[in-house]
């Protein structure tokens, strides 16, 4: 799955008509699935909307809880998505605008995806286009089955002919034909992720299973940790109608669908070190915004109240370590997101005797900077703190990190990836193709 970095910002740069850039590190490997981003945005001169797609690409806030009270559903803020690309075309259109609509990717359009990821921008025809939800002149493609609508919230230079992008949803579209008994059903949406930047081969995210969050302990107080099971196709009623709303006003659905919107998702496993100890913990807002920059969302804040550990240290040390979960460890992941005092280390969780969790992850030291590491996974990134991004709410922040080194390869080791809902996919050799053959099926 993994890919060689060597020449990548090159073709990159030749995408958008761009001079070759260097970068130190001489070979890289990817966290996969890499979440792909399919952009609609206006041209620079306002006369039509061109599209491309990047890899560089997740969320990055999902709007934190609902609101108390009566009145419509709506959370306290506004969901949030990050990408980058490189500072060309693409970029100076979304500056312009300040709109962008971003597309989930599918089974259904694996080709044109396919291209965009390895061509210049197009136009689109507008008879192809279709007005969006969130009161902007963006618009989305009509056939694409699920849309975010978004504005510009703040631009991030990072060097290297790279930027990237924070942007605020102000509508989402959901195909009715893809909710079933109220939930998004991923085996209708068909979502696909990229196992390399350039699209030489792609994921599709069809073996799915469901880890129910662990919240429960037992009376010694040890933490319970549920089973992980295979998740069958939901059989139900479709909505039949399409689904749009504007954030952060909530559909009239029984749970928020935007996190099985965005799918599949990488797992970042980020460990870090603070005044408090060592930290470990999950977050599947965690993408590359360029081939040596990446980022976690973290919102909310900690049980005992302030920010999550993750971010309190990533701002105090100026490091964390990013950790890839291999299939086997799932479950000790799992566990590793339960609330906790913050005097407790992650990595020495206590763990109820009939918990289904016959794996943990041993706790290793980074080699370049001050931080524990999972030893036992495959591919870890470590990384210095670049920026901090606050977002609307106090402690809803992304964290950039420059990759300062990279160790390992999950190449041949079946990882985890994030869902919606309690939801997870495997991501294995059997599960990548490439969109170019014709005698793939789903």
């Amino acid at each position: 799955m993994p890919e060689c970095f060597a020449g990548c910002e090159q073709i990159l740069s030749r995408w958008y008509g761009e001079a070759a850039t260097e970068h130190p590190q001489d070979a890289h490997t990817w966290f996969c699935p890499l979440p792909i981003a399919w952009i609609l945005v206006e041209t620079d001169t306002g006369d039509g909307f061109i599209e491309t797609a990047t890899c560089f690409y997740n969320g990055a806030s999902d709007g934190n809880r609902r609101r108390e009270g009566t009145g419509p559903a709506m959370q306290l803020y506004q969901p949030a998505l990050a990408l980058g690309f490189p500072n060309g075309l693409v970029a100076a259109c979304l500056r312009r605008s300040g709109e962008a609509t971003i597309h989930t990717a599918t089974w259904q359009h694996r080709r044109r995806i396919c291209q965009l990821l390895r061509s210049a921008p197009r136009r689109v025809a507008e008879e192809n286009l279709r007005a969006s939800p969130g009161g902007v002149r963006a618009k989305r493609v009509e056939m694409a089955p699920v849309a975010f609508t978004c504005k510009l919230l703040r631009e991030l230079p990072l060097g290297s002919g790279q930027v990237g992008f924070i942007l605020s949803i102000v509508g989402v579209h959901v195909a009715g034909e893809l909710i079933i008994d109220g939930q998004v059903e991923s085996s209708l949406l068909r979502p696909i992720g990229a196992c390399d930047p350039r699209g030489n081969r792609f994921f599709a995210a069809r073996e799915e299973h469901t880890m129910i969050f662990p919240s429960e302990h037992d009376s010694a107080g040890h933490l319970i940790v549920p089973e992980s099971t295979y998740t069958l196709p939901r059989v139900g009623m479709a909505v039949g109608r399409d689904v749009e709303y504007e954030p952060p006003y909530l559909p009239a659905l029984p749970h928020n669908p935007f996190k099985a919107l965005i799918v599949p998702r990488p797992i970042g496993w980020i460990s870090t070190r603070g005044e408090h100890g060592d930290n470990l913990s999950p977050y599947s807002f965690f993408g590359y915004l360029a081939p040596d920059v990446v980022f976690f969302g973290v919102g909310g804040s900690h049980m005992e109240g302030g920010e999550k550990d993750a971010l309190r240290d990533a701002r105090s040390s100026g490091v964390f370590c990013v950790n890839a979960c291999p299939w086997h460890l799932r479950l000790a992941m799992s566990a590793s997101a339960a609330e906790v005092p913050r005097s407790v280390d992650e990595f020495d969780l206590r763990l109820a005797p009939d918990s289904f969790c016959d794996a943990w992850a041993e706790k290793g030291s980074c080699t370049h900077i001050n931080a524990p590491c999972v030893r036992n996974s495959p591919l870890r990134l470590e990384c210095s703190v670049i920026e901090l991004v606050a977002l609307t709410e106090e402690y809803d922040v992304v964290v950039v990190g420059k990759v300062v080194h990279a160790e390992g390869s999950a190449e041949d080791v079946p990882l985890a990836s994030r869902g919606g809902y309690f939801n997870y996919f495997r991501v294995a050799e059997k599960h990548c193709f490439q969109a170019e053959r014709e005698d793939i099926v789903w």
